[in-house]
């Protein structure tokens, strides 16, 4: 499985907004797989940035593995029906739970409730990092993020 970010605004220096998604190459089923929980097969940009990856990809595989019984080339590509975010935000965590419990069958089903434990969990972990809290000023940062965040829900 491949974690992919496309940037949504490429030209433009100042937005470094962009979008989380998967390829999976799935050598069982012969096929590669893209899991986006924001697009479709039918969005242009979508499959536009999925096929370069997985032409390079097969490129690449063909130049080290040419001679490997597995050849990927004529592997087509299939664009997984996923359950769609319901904000321009949370691409990031859908990614991570594609990673976690993707087996090629059932798609994870990421609901508004399993974003918020997601954040929960990489919060905690994040704050209790030992490396992070070596750092200095780790804490004054800490207590600036939760300044913000308190005050865009006010």
């Amino acid at each position: 499985m491949f974690p992919m970010f496309q940037e949504l605004a490429p030209h433009d220096q100042h937005d470094k907004c962009g979008h989380h998604y998967a390829i999976c190459l799935d050598l069982k089923n012969q096929r590669f797989e893209v899991l986006d929980s924001m697009r479709s097969a039918a969005d242009a940009d979508l499959t536009t940035h999925a096929e370069f990856f997985i032409n390079n990809l097969k490129e690449t595989w063909n130049r080290h593995y040419e001679h490997s019984k597995v050849q990927i080339r004529h592997f087509p590509v299939e664009y997984v029906a996923t359950t769609k975010q319901g904000n321009i935000m949370d691409c990031g965590f859908h990614t991570l739970e594609y990673f976690a419990k993707w087996e090629g069958r059932l798609v994870p089903a990421v609901t508004s409730a399993t974003v918020v434990e997601l954040r929960k969990i990489c919060t905690w972990n994040w704050l209790t990092n030992k490396d992070f809290n070596k750092r200095s000023g780790a804490h004054e940062f800490v207590e600036e993020v939760v300044k913000k965040v308190i005050k865009r829900y006010k």
